[in-house]
């Protein structure tokens, strides 16, 4: 059976006009051959466009009447954000590793998390450049020559190049590779930040991504804590991406990395802790992306500051907030996370047996992971070019494969080994079809006659 996406027109618009995704412009060349996008198993981005859980979508039935009007507040709805407060106090396993209110608080994004994140970039930004000049000057204007703010992230990852490039961002990476499970190297990360540091006066900023997309691999607690004493010694901002904290195999602990910051920061005098922010996305663990419900936490002033930036020329809120708050509050909410995590489980050792049975691939060249939802396989060493090797795909197998880099898509990756990423929200039926159409159309670890 497959999941077919809706008609192209209805989630990427007019065709004469232009788009970013490379993916929209894959699905266009294969409608012009002739093809009918519903028919392709897309296996790319995180997107199913399925209906949401019927007590979700009934949750949005039975708002009050307030819930869609203005909202003086830039915390996002209060019934959510209280409801937020008691649900990542307990998930995150904070109790006596910080104190809500004074270490930390908590509220909903107002929009995706993507939209906070560069709201704290700047404020790092701008913290920066007024200790330089000693005046209030705000936004990234003129940047200065040795001061350009600098990212510490992942590669792969996802695309923090998209979110903090555009407003003066240089990203620095530190690898994650196959042979160590894809858990980040505490020294390499130590010597990038220490480089970063070396090189700008300006804000330098970790991001720690522990439930890691795109691999699917839970970096461990000893790692994220030596990452985040790392980043104190440095000097450095941290960011934790929580995208898929809630989204783990069943039996596996997900790493709080930041119950691991709180702690860390408990020998630090408040006045002299770093800026800090987490963000957890709602809609990637319910699959409702487009939502665009999450929470962000930080210590109380960092919020105070955010709220303020996001106060401008705007009365934020959605009733999706309200609906998630119930949501949140319902039973069916943690019976439905428990069993999509089985879900995720049975099909990650699927498509593993499937990439070596029908496609022979060796166990070395992809990783099954234990969270998130995705998996990491390597193109075939016959391939060059992963957007090539993606069309192809698309053009011959009717299966549209994601790039395992999150960052510039469409473009060709320069690493020594390009891989491909398998979004696995699709039902287990549609994967084992993707797969087993790539066997036919010759897509095996080996050459195929064709090529």
């Amino acid at each position: 059976m497959i999941t077919p996406i809706p008609s192209l027109r209805d989630i990427s618009g007019d065709v004469d006009l232009p788009t970013p995704y490379g993916d929209v412009d894959l699905l266009r060349g294969h409608e012009k051959a002739g093809h009918n996008p519903a028919d392709v198993r897309y296996l790319s981005l995180g997107a199913t466009w399925r209906s949401p859980h019927p007590a979700l979508a009934r949750a949005l039935g039975s708002l009050p009447p307030h819930a869609h009007d203005y909202l003086l507040t830039p915390r996002g709805w209060p019934a959510l954000t209280d409801v937020l407060r008691r649900y990542i106090t307990t998930t995150h396993r904070l109790p006596g590793v910080a104190e809500l209110g004074v270490d930390y608080d908590v509220a909903a994004c107002v929009g995706h998390t993507r939209a906070v994140m560069p709201d704290f970039a700047r404020l790092l930004a701008d913290e920066a450049r007024d200790r330089a000049q000693g005046s209030p000057l705000r936004g990234l204007r003129a940047l200065v020559r040795g001061r350009r703010p600098i990212a510490v992230a992942s590669a792969p990852r996802w695309d923090y190049d998209g979110v903090l490039g555009p407003i003066g961002y240089e990203i620095r990476s530190f690898g994650v590779r196959r042979q160590e499970e894809y858990q980040p190297d505490v020294a390499e990360v130590t010597e990038v930040l220490a480089r970063a540091r070396r090189d700008t006066t300006g804000p330098v900023l970790l991001i720690v991504n522990s439930q890691h997309n795109p691999t699917g691999a839970n970096w461990s607690a000893e790692v994220v804590r030596g990452m985040i004493r790392a980043a104190l010694a440095a000097g450095a901002a941290i960011l934790v991406d929580d995208a898929y904290f809630g989204v783990v195999d069943p039996g596996v602990v997900p790493t709080s990395a930041l119950a691991v910051l709180l702690e860390e920061l408990r020998g630090i005098a408040p006045a002299d802790r770093p800026r800090w922010l987490a963000v957890r996305s709602l809609g990637k663990q319910f699959q409702v992306n487009g939502w665009g419900v999450g929470s962000q936490v930080a210590s109380p002033d960092t919020l105070r500051l955010l709220g303020e930036r996001l106060t401008r020329r705007t009365y934020p809120g959605s009733p999706l907030e309200l609906a998630m708050a119930a949501w949140l509050t319902n039973p069916e909410s943690g019976e439905f996370l428990e069993h999509q995590n089985r879900q995720f489980a049975a099909k990650r050792a699927e498509v593993g047996r499937l990439l070596v049975d029908e496609l022979g691939y060796p166990p070395s060249a992809f990783f099954t992971g234990e969270c998130a939802a995705y998996m990491l396989a390597r193109i075939p060493p016959w391939v060059t070019g992963c957007q090539d090797y993606r069309r192809v795909v698309l053009n011959r197998a009717g299966v549209l494969l994601g790039e395992a880099h999150m960052s510039s898509p469409g473009q060709q990756l320069r690493t020594q080994h390009d891989h491909i990423r398998l979004y696995l929200g699709a039902d287990q039926q549609t994967l084992a079809e993707a797969l087993k159409s790539m066997s036919v159309a010759g897509f095996t670890w080996r050459r195929p006659r064709w090529r």
